[in-house]
């Protein structure tokens, strides 16, 4: 008992605690100050919240490892003597960091090619999925269809799909159907879009391309990535509506011209 009440009030102790209690508060310092820094540069809020992530977490290690060795250095352990005397003892920990340095080159590569950041939404694993968390090991996706949350090493992702905020809404008519009423239809439709919140734009592109089986006409309109679900559902109802309306019967085609509408929407 005499031994534990000696260190908890031994100089090493103190400072050690001491130590821990200023490295946690510089850690608080250092993101307040990047988040001013990064403010004044004037970038987005998305943007922002990914640089802060990929730097913080990079200073994050560089602090605590600062700190252990300080606080190392503090119970007289030599430091320089374990990582130059026990050369296999530092093969081990690096090739247990080894991973860890291919997932925070693998981030910094991710934000500098700007694949993605925090609040795009993409498709990962074949899932729509919404970027809540990137650092510069890991990234959090959060499926939009079941609310689960993954977590990612960086290094592991290999592929991604960006989804972007331009959509289009193609539908196929029979080259007998009636030109004009398909027209009215789509006008109406464009018309009827502003009952959808969050809409940017929207334009009637008319005829755009011809199908195996008839004419397709497309409604252009651009929305947040993370409201195009619902936003999609009622253009389409709202679409439905109109056609039905018009007394015109699509024809269904699962099979869109990618290219083509690539093409009109500039991606």
């Amino acid at each position: 008992m005499k031994e534990i009440i000696d260190y908890l009030t031994s100089e090493a102790f103190i400072f050690s605690v001491l130590i821990i209690a200023v490295t946690l508060f510089l850690l608080k310092i250092i993101k307040k100050y990047l988040i001013k820094k990064v403010a004044y540069t004037g970038k987005d809020e998305q943007h922002r919240n990914t640089f802060i992530g990929v730097i913080f977490s990079i200073v994050q290690y560089l602090v605590i490892v600062a700190a252990v060795v300080i606080i190392m250095r503090l119970h007289g352990v030599n430091v320089i003597s374990i990582v130059t005397g026990l050369g296999i003892m530092a093969t081990i920990v690096g090739l247990a960091l080894q991973d860890t340095l291919k997932d925070i080159i693998a981030g910094i590569n991710i934000y500098n090619s700007n694949f993605y950041k925090v609040g795009d939404m993409v498709r990962y694993n074949g899932e729509e999925c919404d970027v809540k968390y990137f650092s510069a090991r890991v990234t959090k996706f959060q499926s939009i269809f079941t609310n689960s949350t993954y977590t990612v090493c960086n290094s592991s992702i290999t592929s991604i799909e960006k989804i972007k905020d331009v959509k289009i809404i193609p539908l196929e008519f029979e080259f007998n159907e009636d030109a004009e009423k398909i027209k009215k239809a789509f006008a109406e439709t464009i018309n009827r879009m502003d009952e959808i919140t969050d809409i940017f734009e929207k334009i009637n592109l008319g005829l755009i391309y011809y199908g195996t089986r008839g004419a397709v006409y497309g409604i252009l309109y651009k929305c947040p990535a993370h409201k195009d679900l619902l936003a999609r559902m009622r253009a389409l109802q709202i679409l439905h509506e109109e056609v039905n309306k018009a007394g015109l019967k699509p024809v269904f085609e699962k099979d869109i011209d990618v290219s083509v509408i690539n093409k009109l929407t500039g991606q």
